[in-house]
């Protein structure tokens, strides 16, 4: 299938909107402290967008799990994944000072993660099936975006680590399609690595 420029646009201009950010950060625009309410404000623009093109929670990921399985599947995913932090704080120096824990906490497990699994998992999935790209395009495209949106950080391990988690949730949403599971994945998965430094 050959994509024509317009039927691009709807992925260039997510793919902006999720960046902007993270460039703007770069580029002195934005505090980095702010980095937090910037990704809500994002979250925020990109899951009214697709409300109002008609897509329902249900497609955004946002219903009831069906059955075990997904949450089966993502528990696995965050043993992996924690195994995996364990080895690689081995090698690495935890340059990273741990957040307050008291006022982060709520934001990560109840805002952050789950707006970046909306983002980066299910409306990217939308805008895939939309162009008809292959599983495998998909999972490329949902883990390059999550790992850029952390590129404000400076940390090209973040952006490595940022990358592979992606690749492991995109996969698995391919199978759950929903974002319940990724998000406590995600929300136990970084909450360990900010714990430890690494994040």
């Amino acid at each position: 299938m050959t994509l024509s420029p317009r039927s691009l646009a709807p992925l260039v201009a997510f793919t902006l909107l999720l960046l902007a950010p993270s460039l703007a950060i770069a580029g002195g625009a934005l505090s980095f402290h702010l980095r937090f309410e910037a990704l809500l404000v994002v979250s925020l623009l990109c899951i009214a967008a697709c409300v109002f093109g008609g897509y329902s929670f249900a497609e955004l990921g946002l219903g009831a799990p069906r059955g075990g399985r997904a949450w089966l599947i993502c528990g696995a995913l965050t043993c992996l994944l924690l195994a995996a932090i364990v080895v690689e704080a081995q090698f690495l120096e935890h340059p990273h000072a741990p957040p307050n824990w008291i006022a982060f906490a709520p934001f990560y497990v109840l805002a952050s993660s789950p707006c970046q699994e909306i983002v980066c998992r299910s409306i990217p999935k939308l805008i895939a099936d939309r162009l008809q790209m292959s599983g495998r395009n998909y999972v490329l495209f949902s883990s390059v975006v999550f790992s850029l949106m952390h590129a404000a950080y400076g940390d090209p391990v973040l952006l490595a680590n940022t990358f592979l988690a992606g690749v492991a949730w995109s996969t698995a949403y391919l199978f759950t399609r929903n974002v319940w599971p990724l998000t406590a994945s995600h929300a136990a998965v970084g909450s360990f690595a900010f714990w430890i430094g690494l994040a």
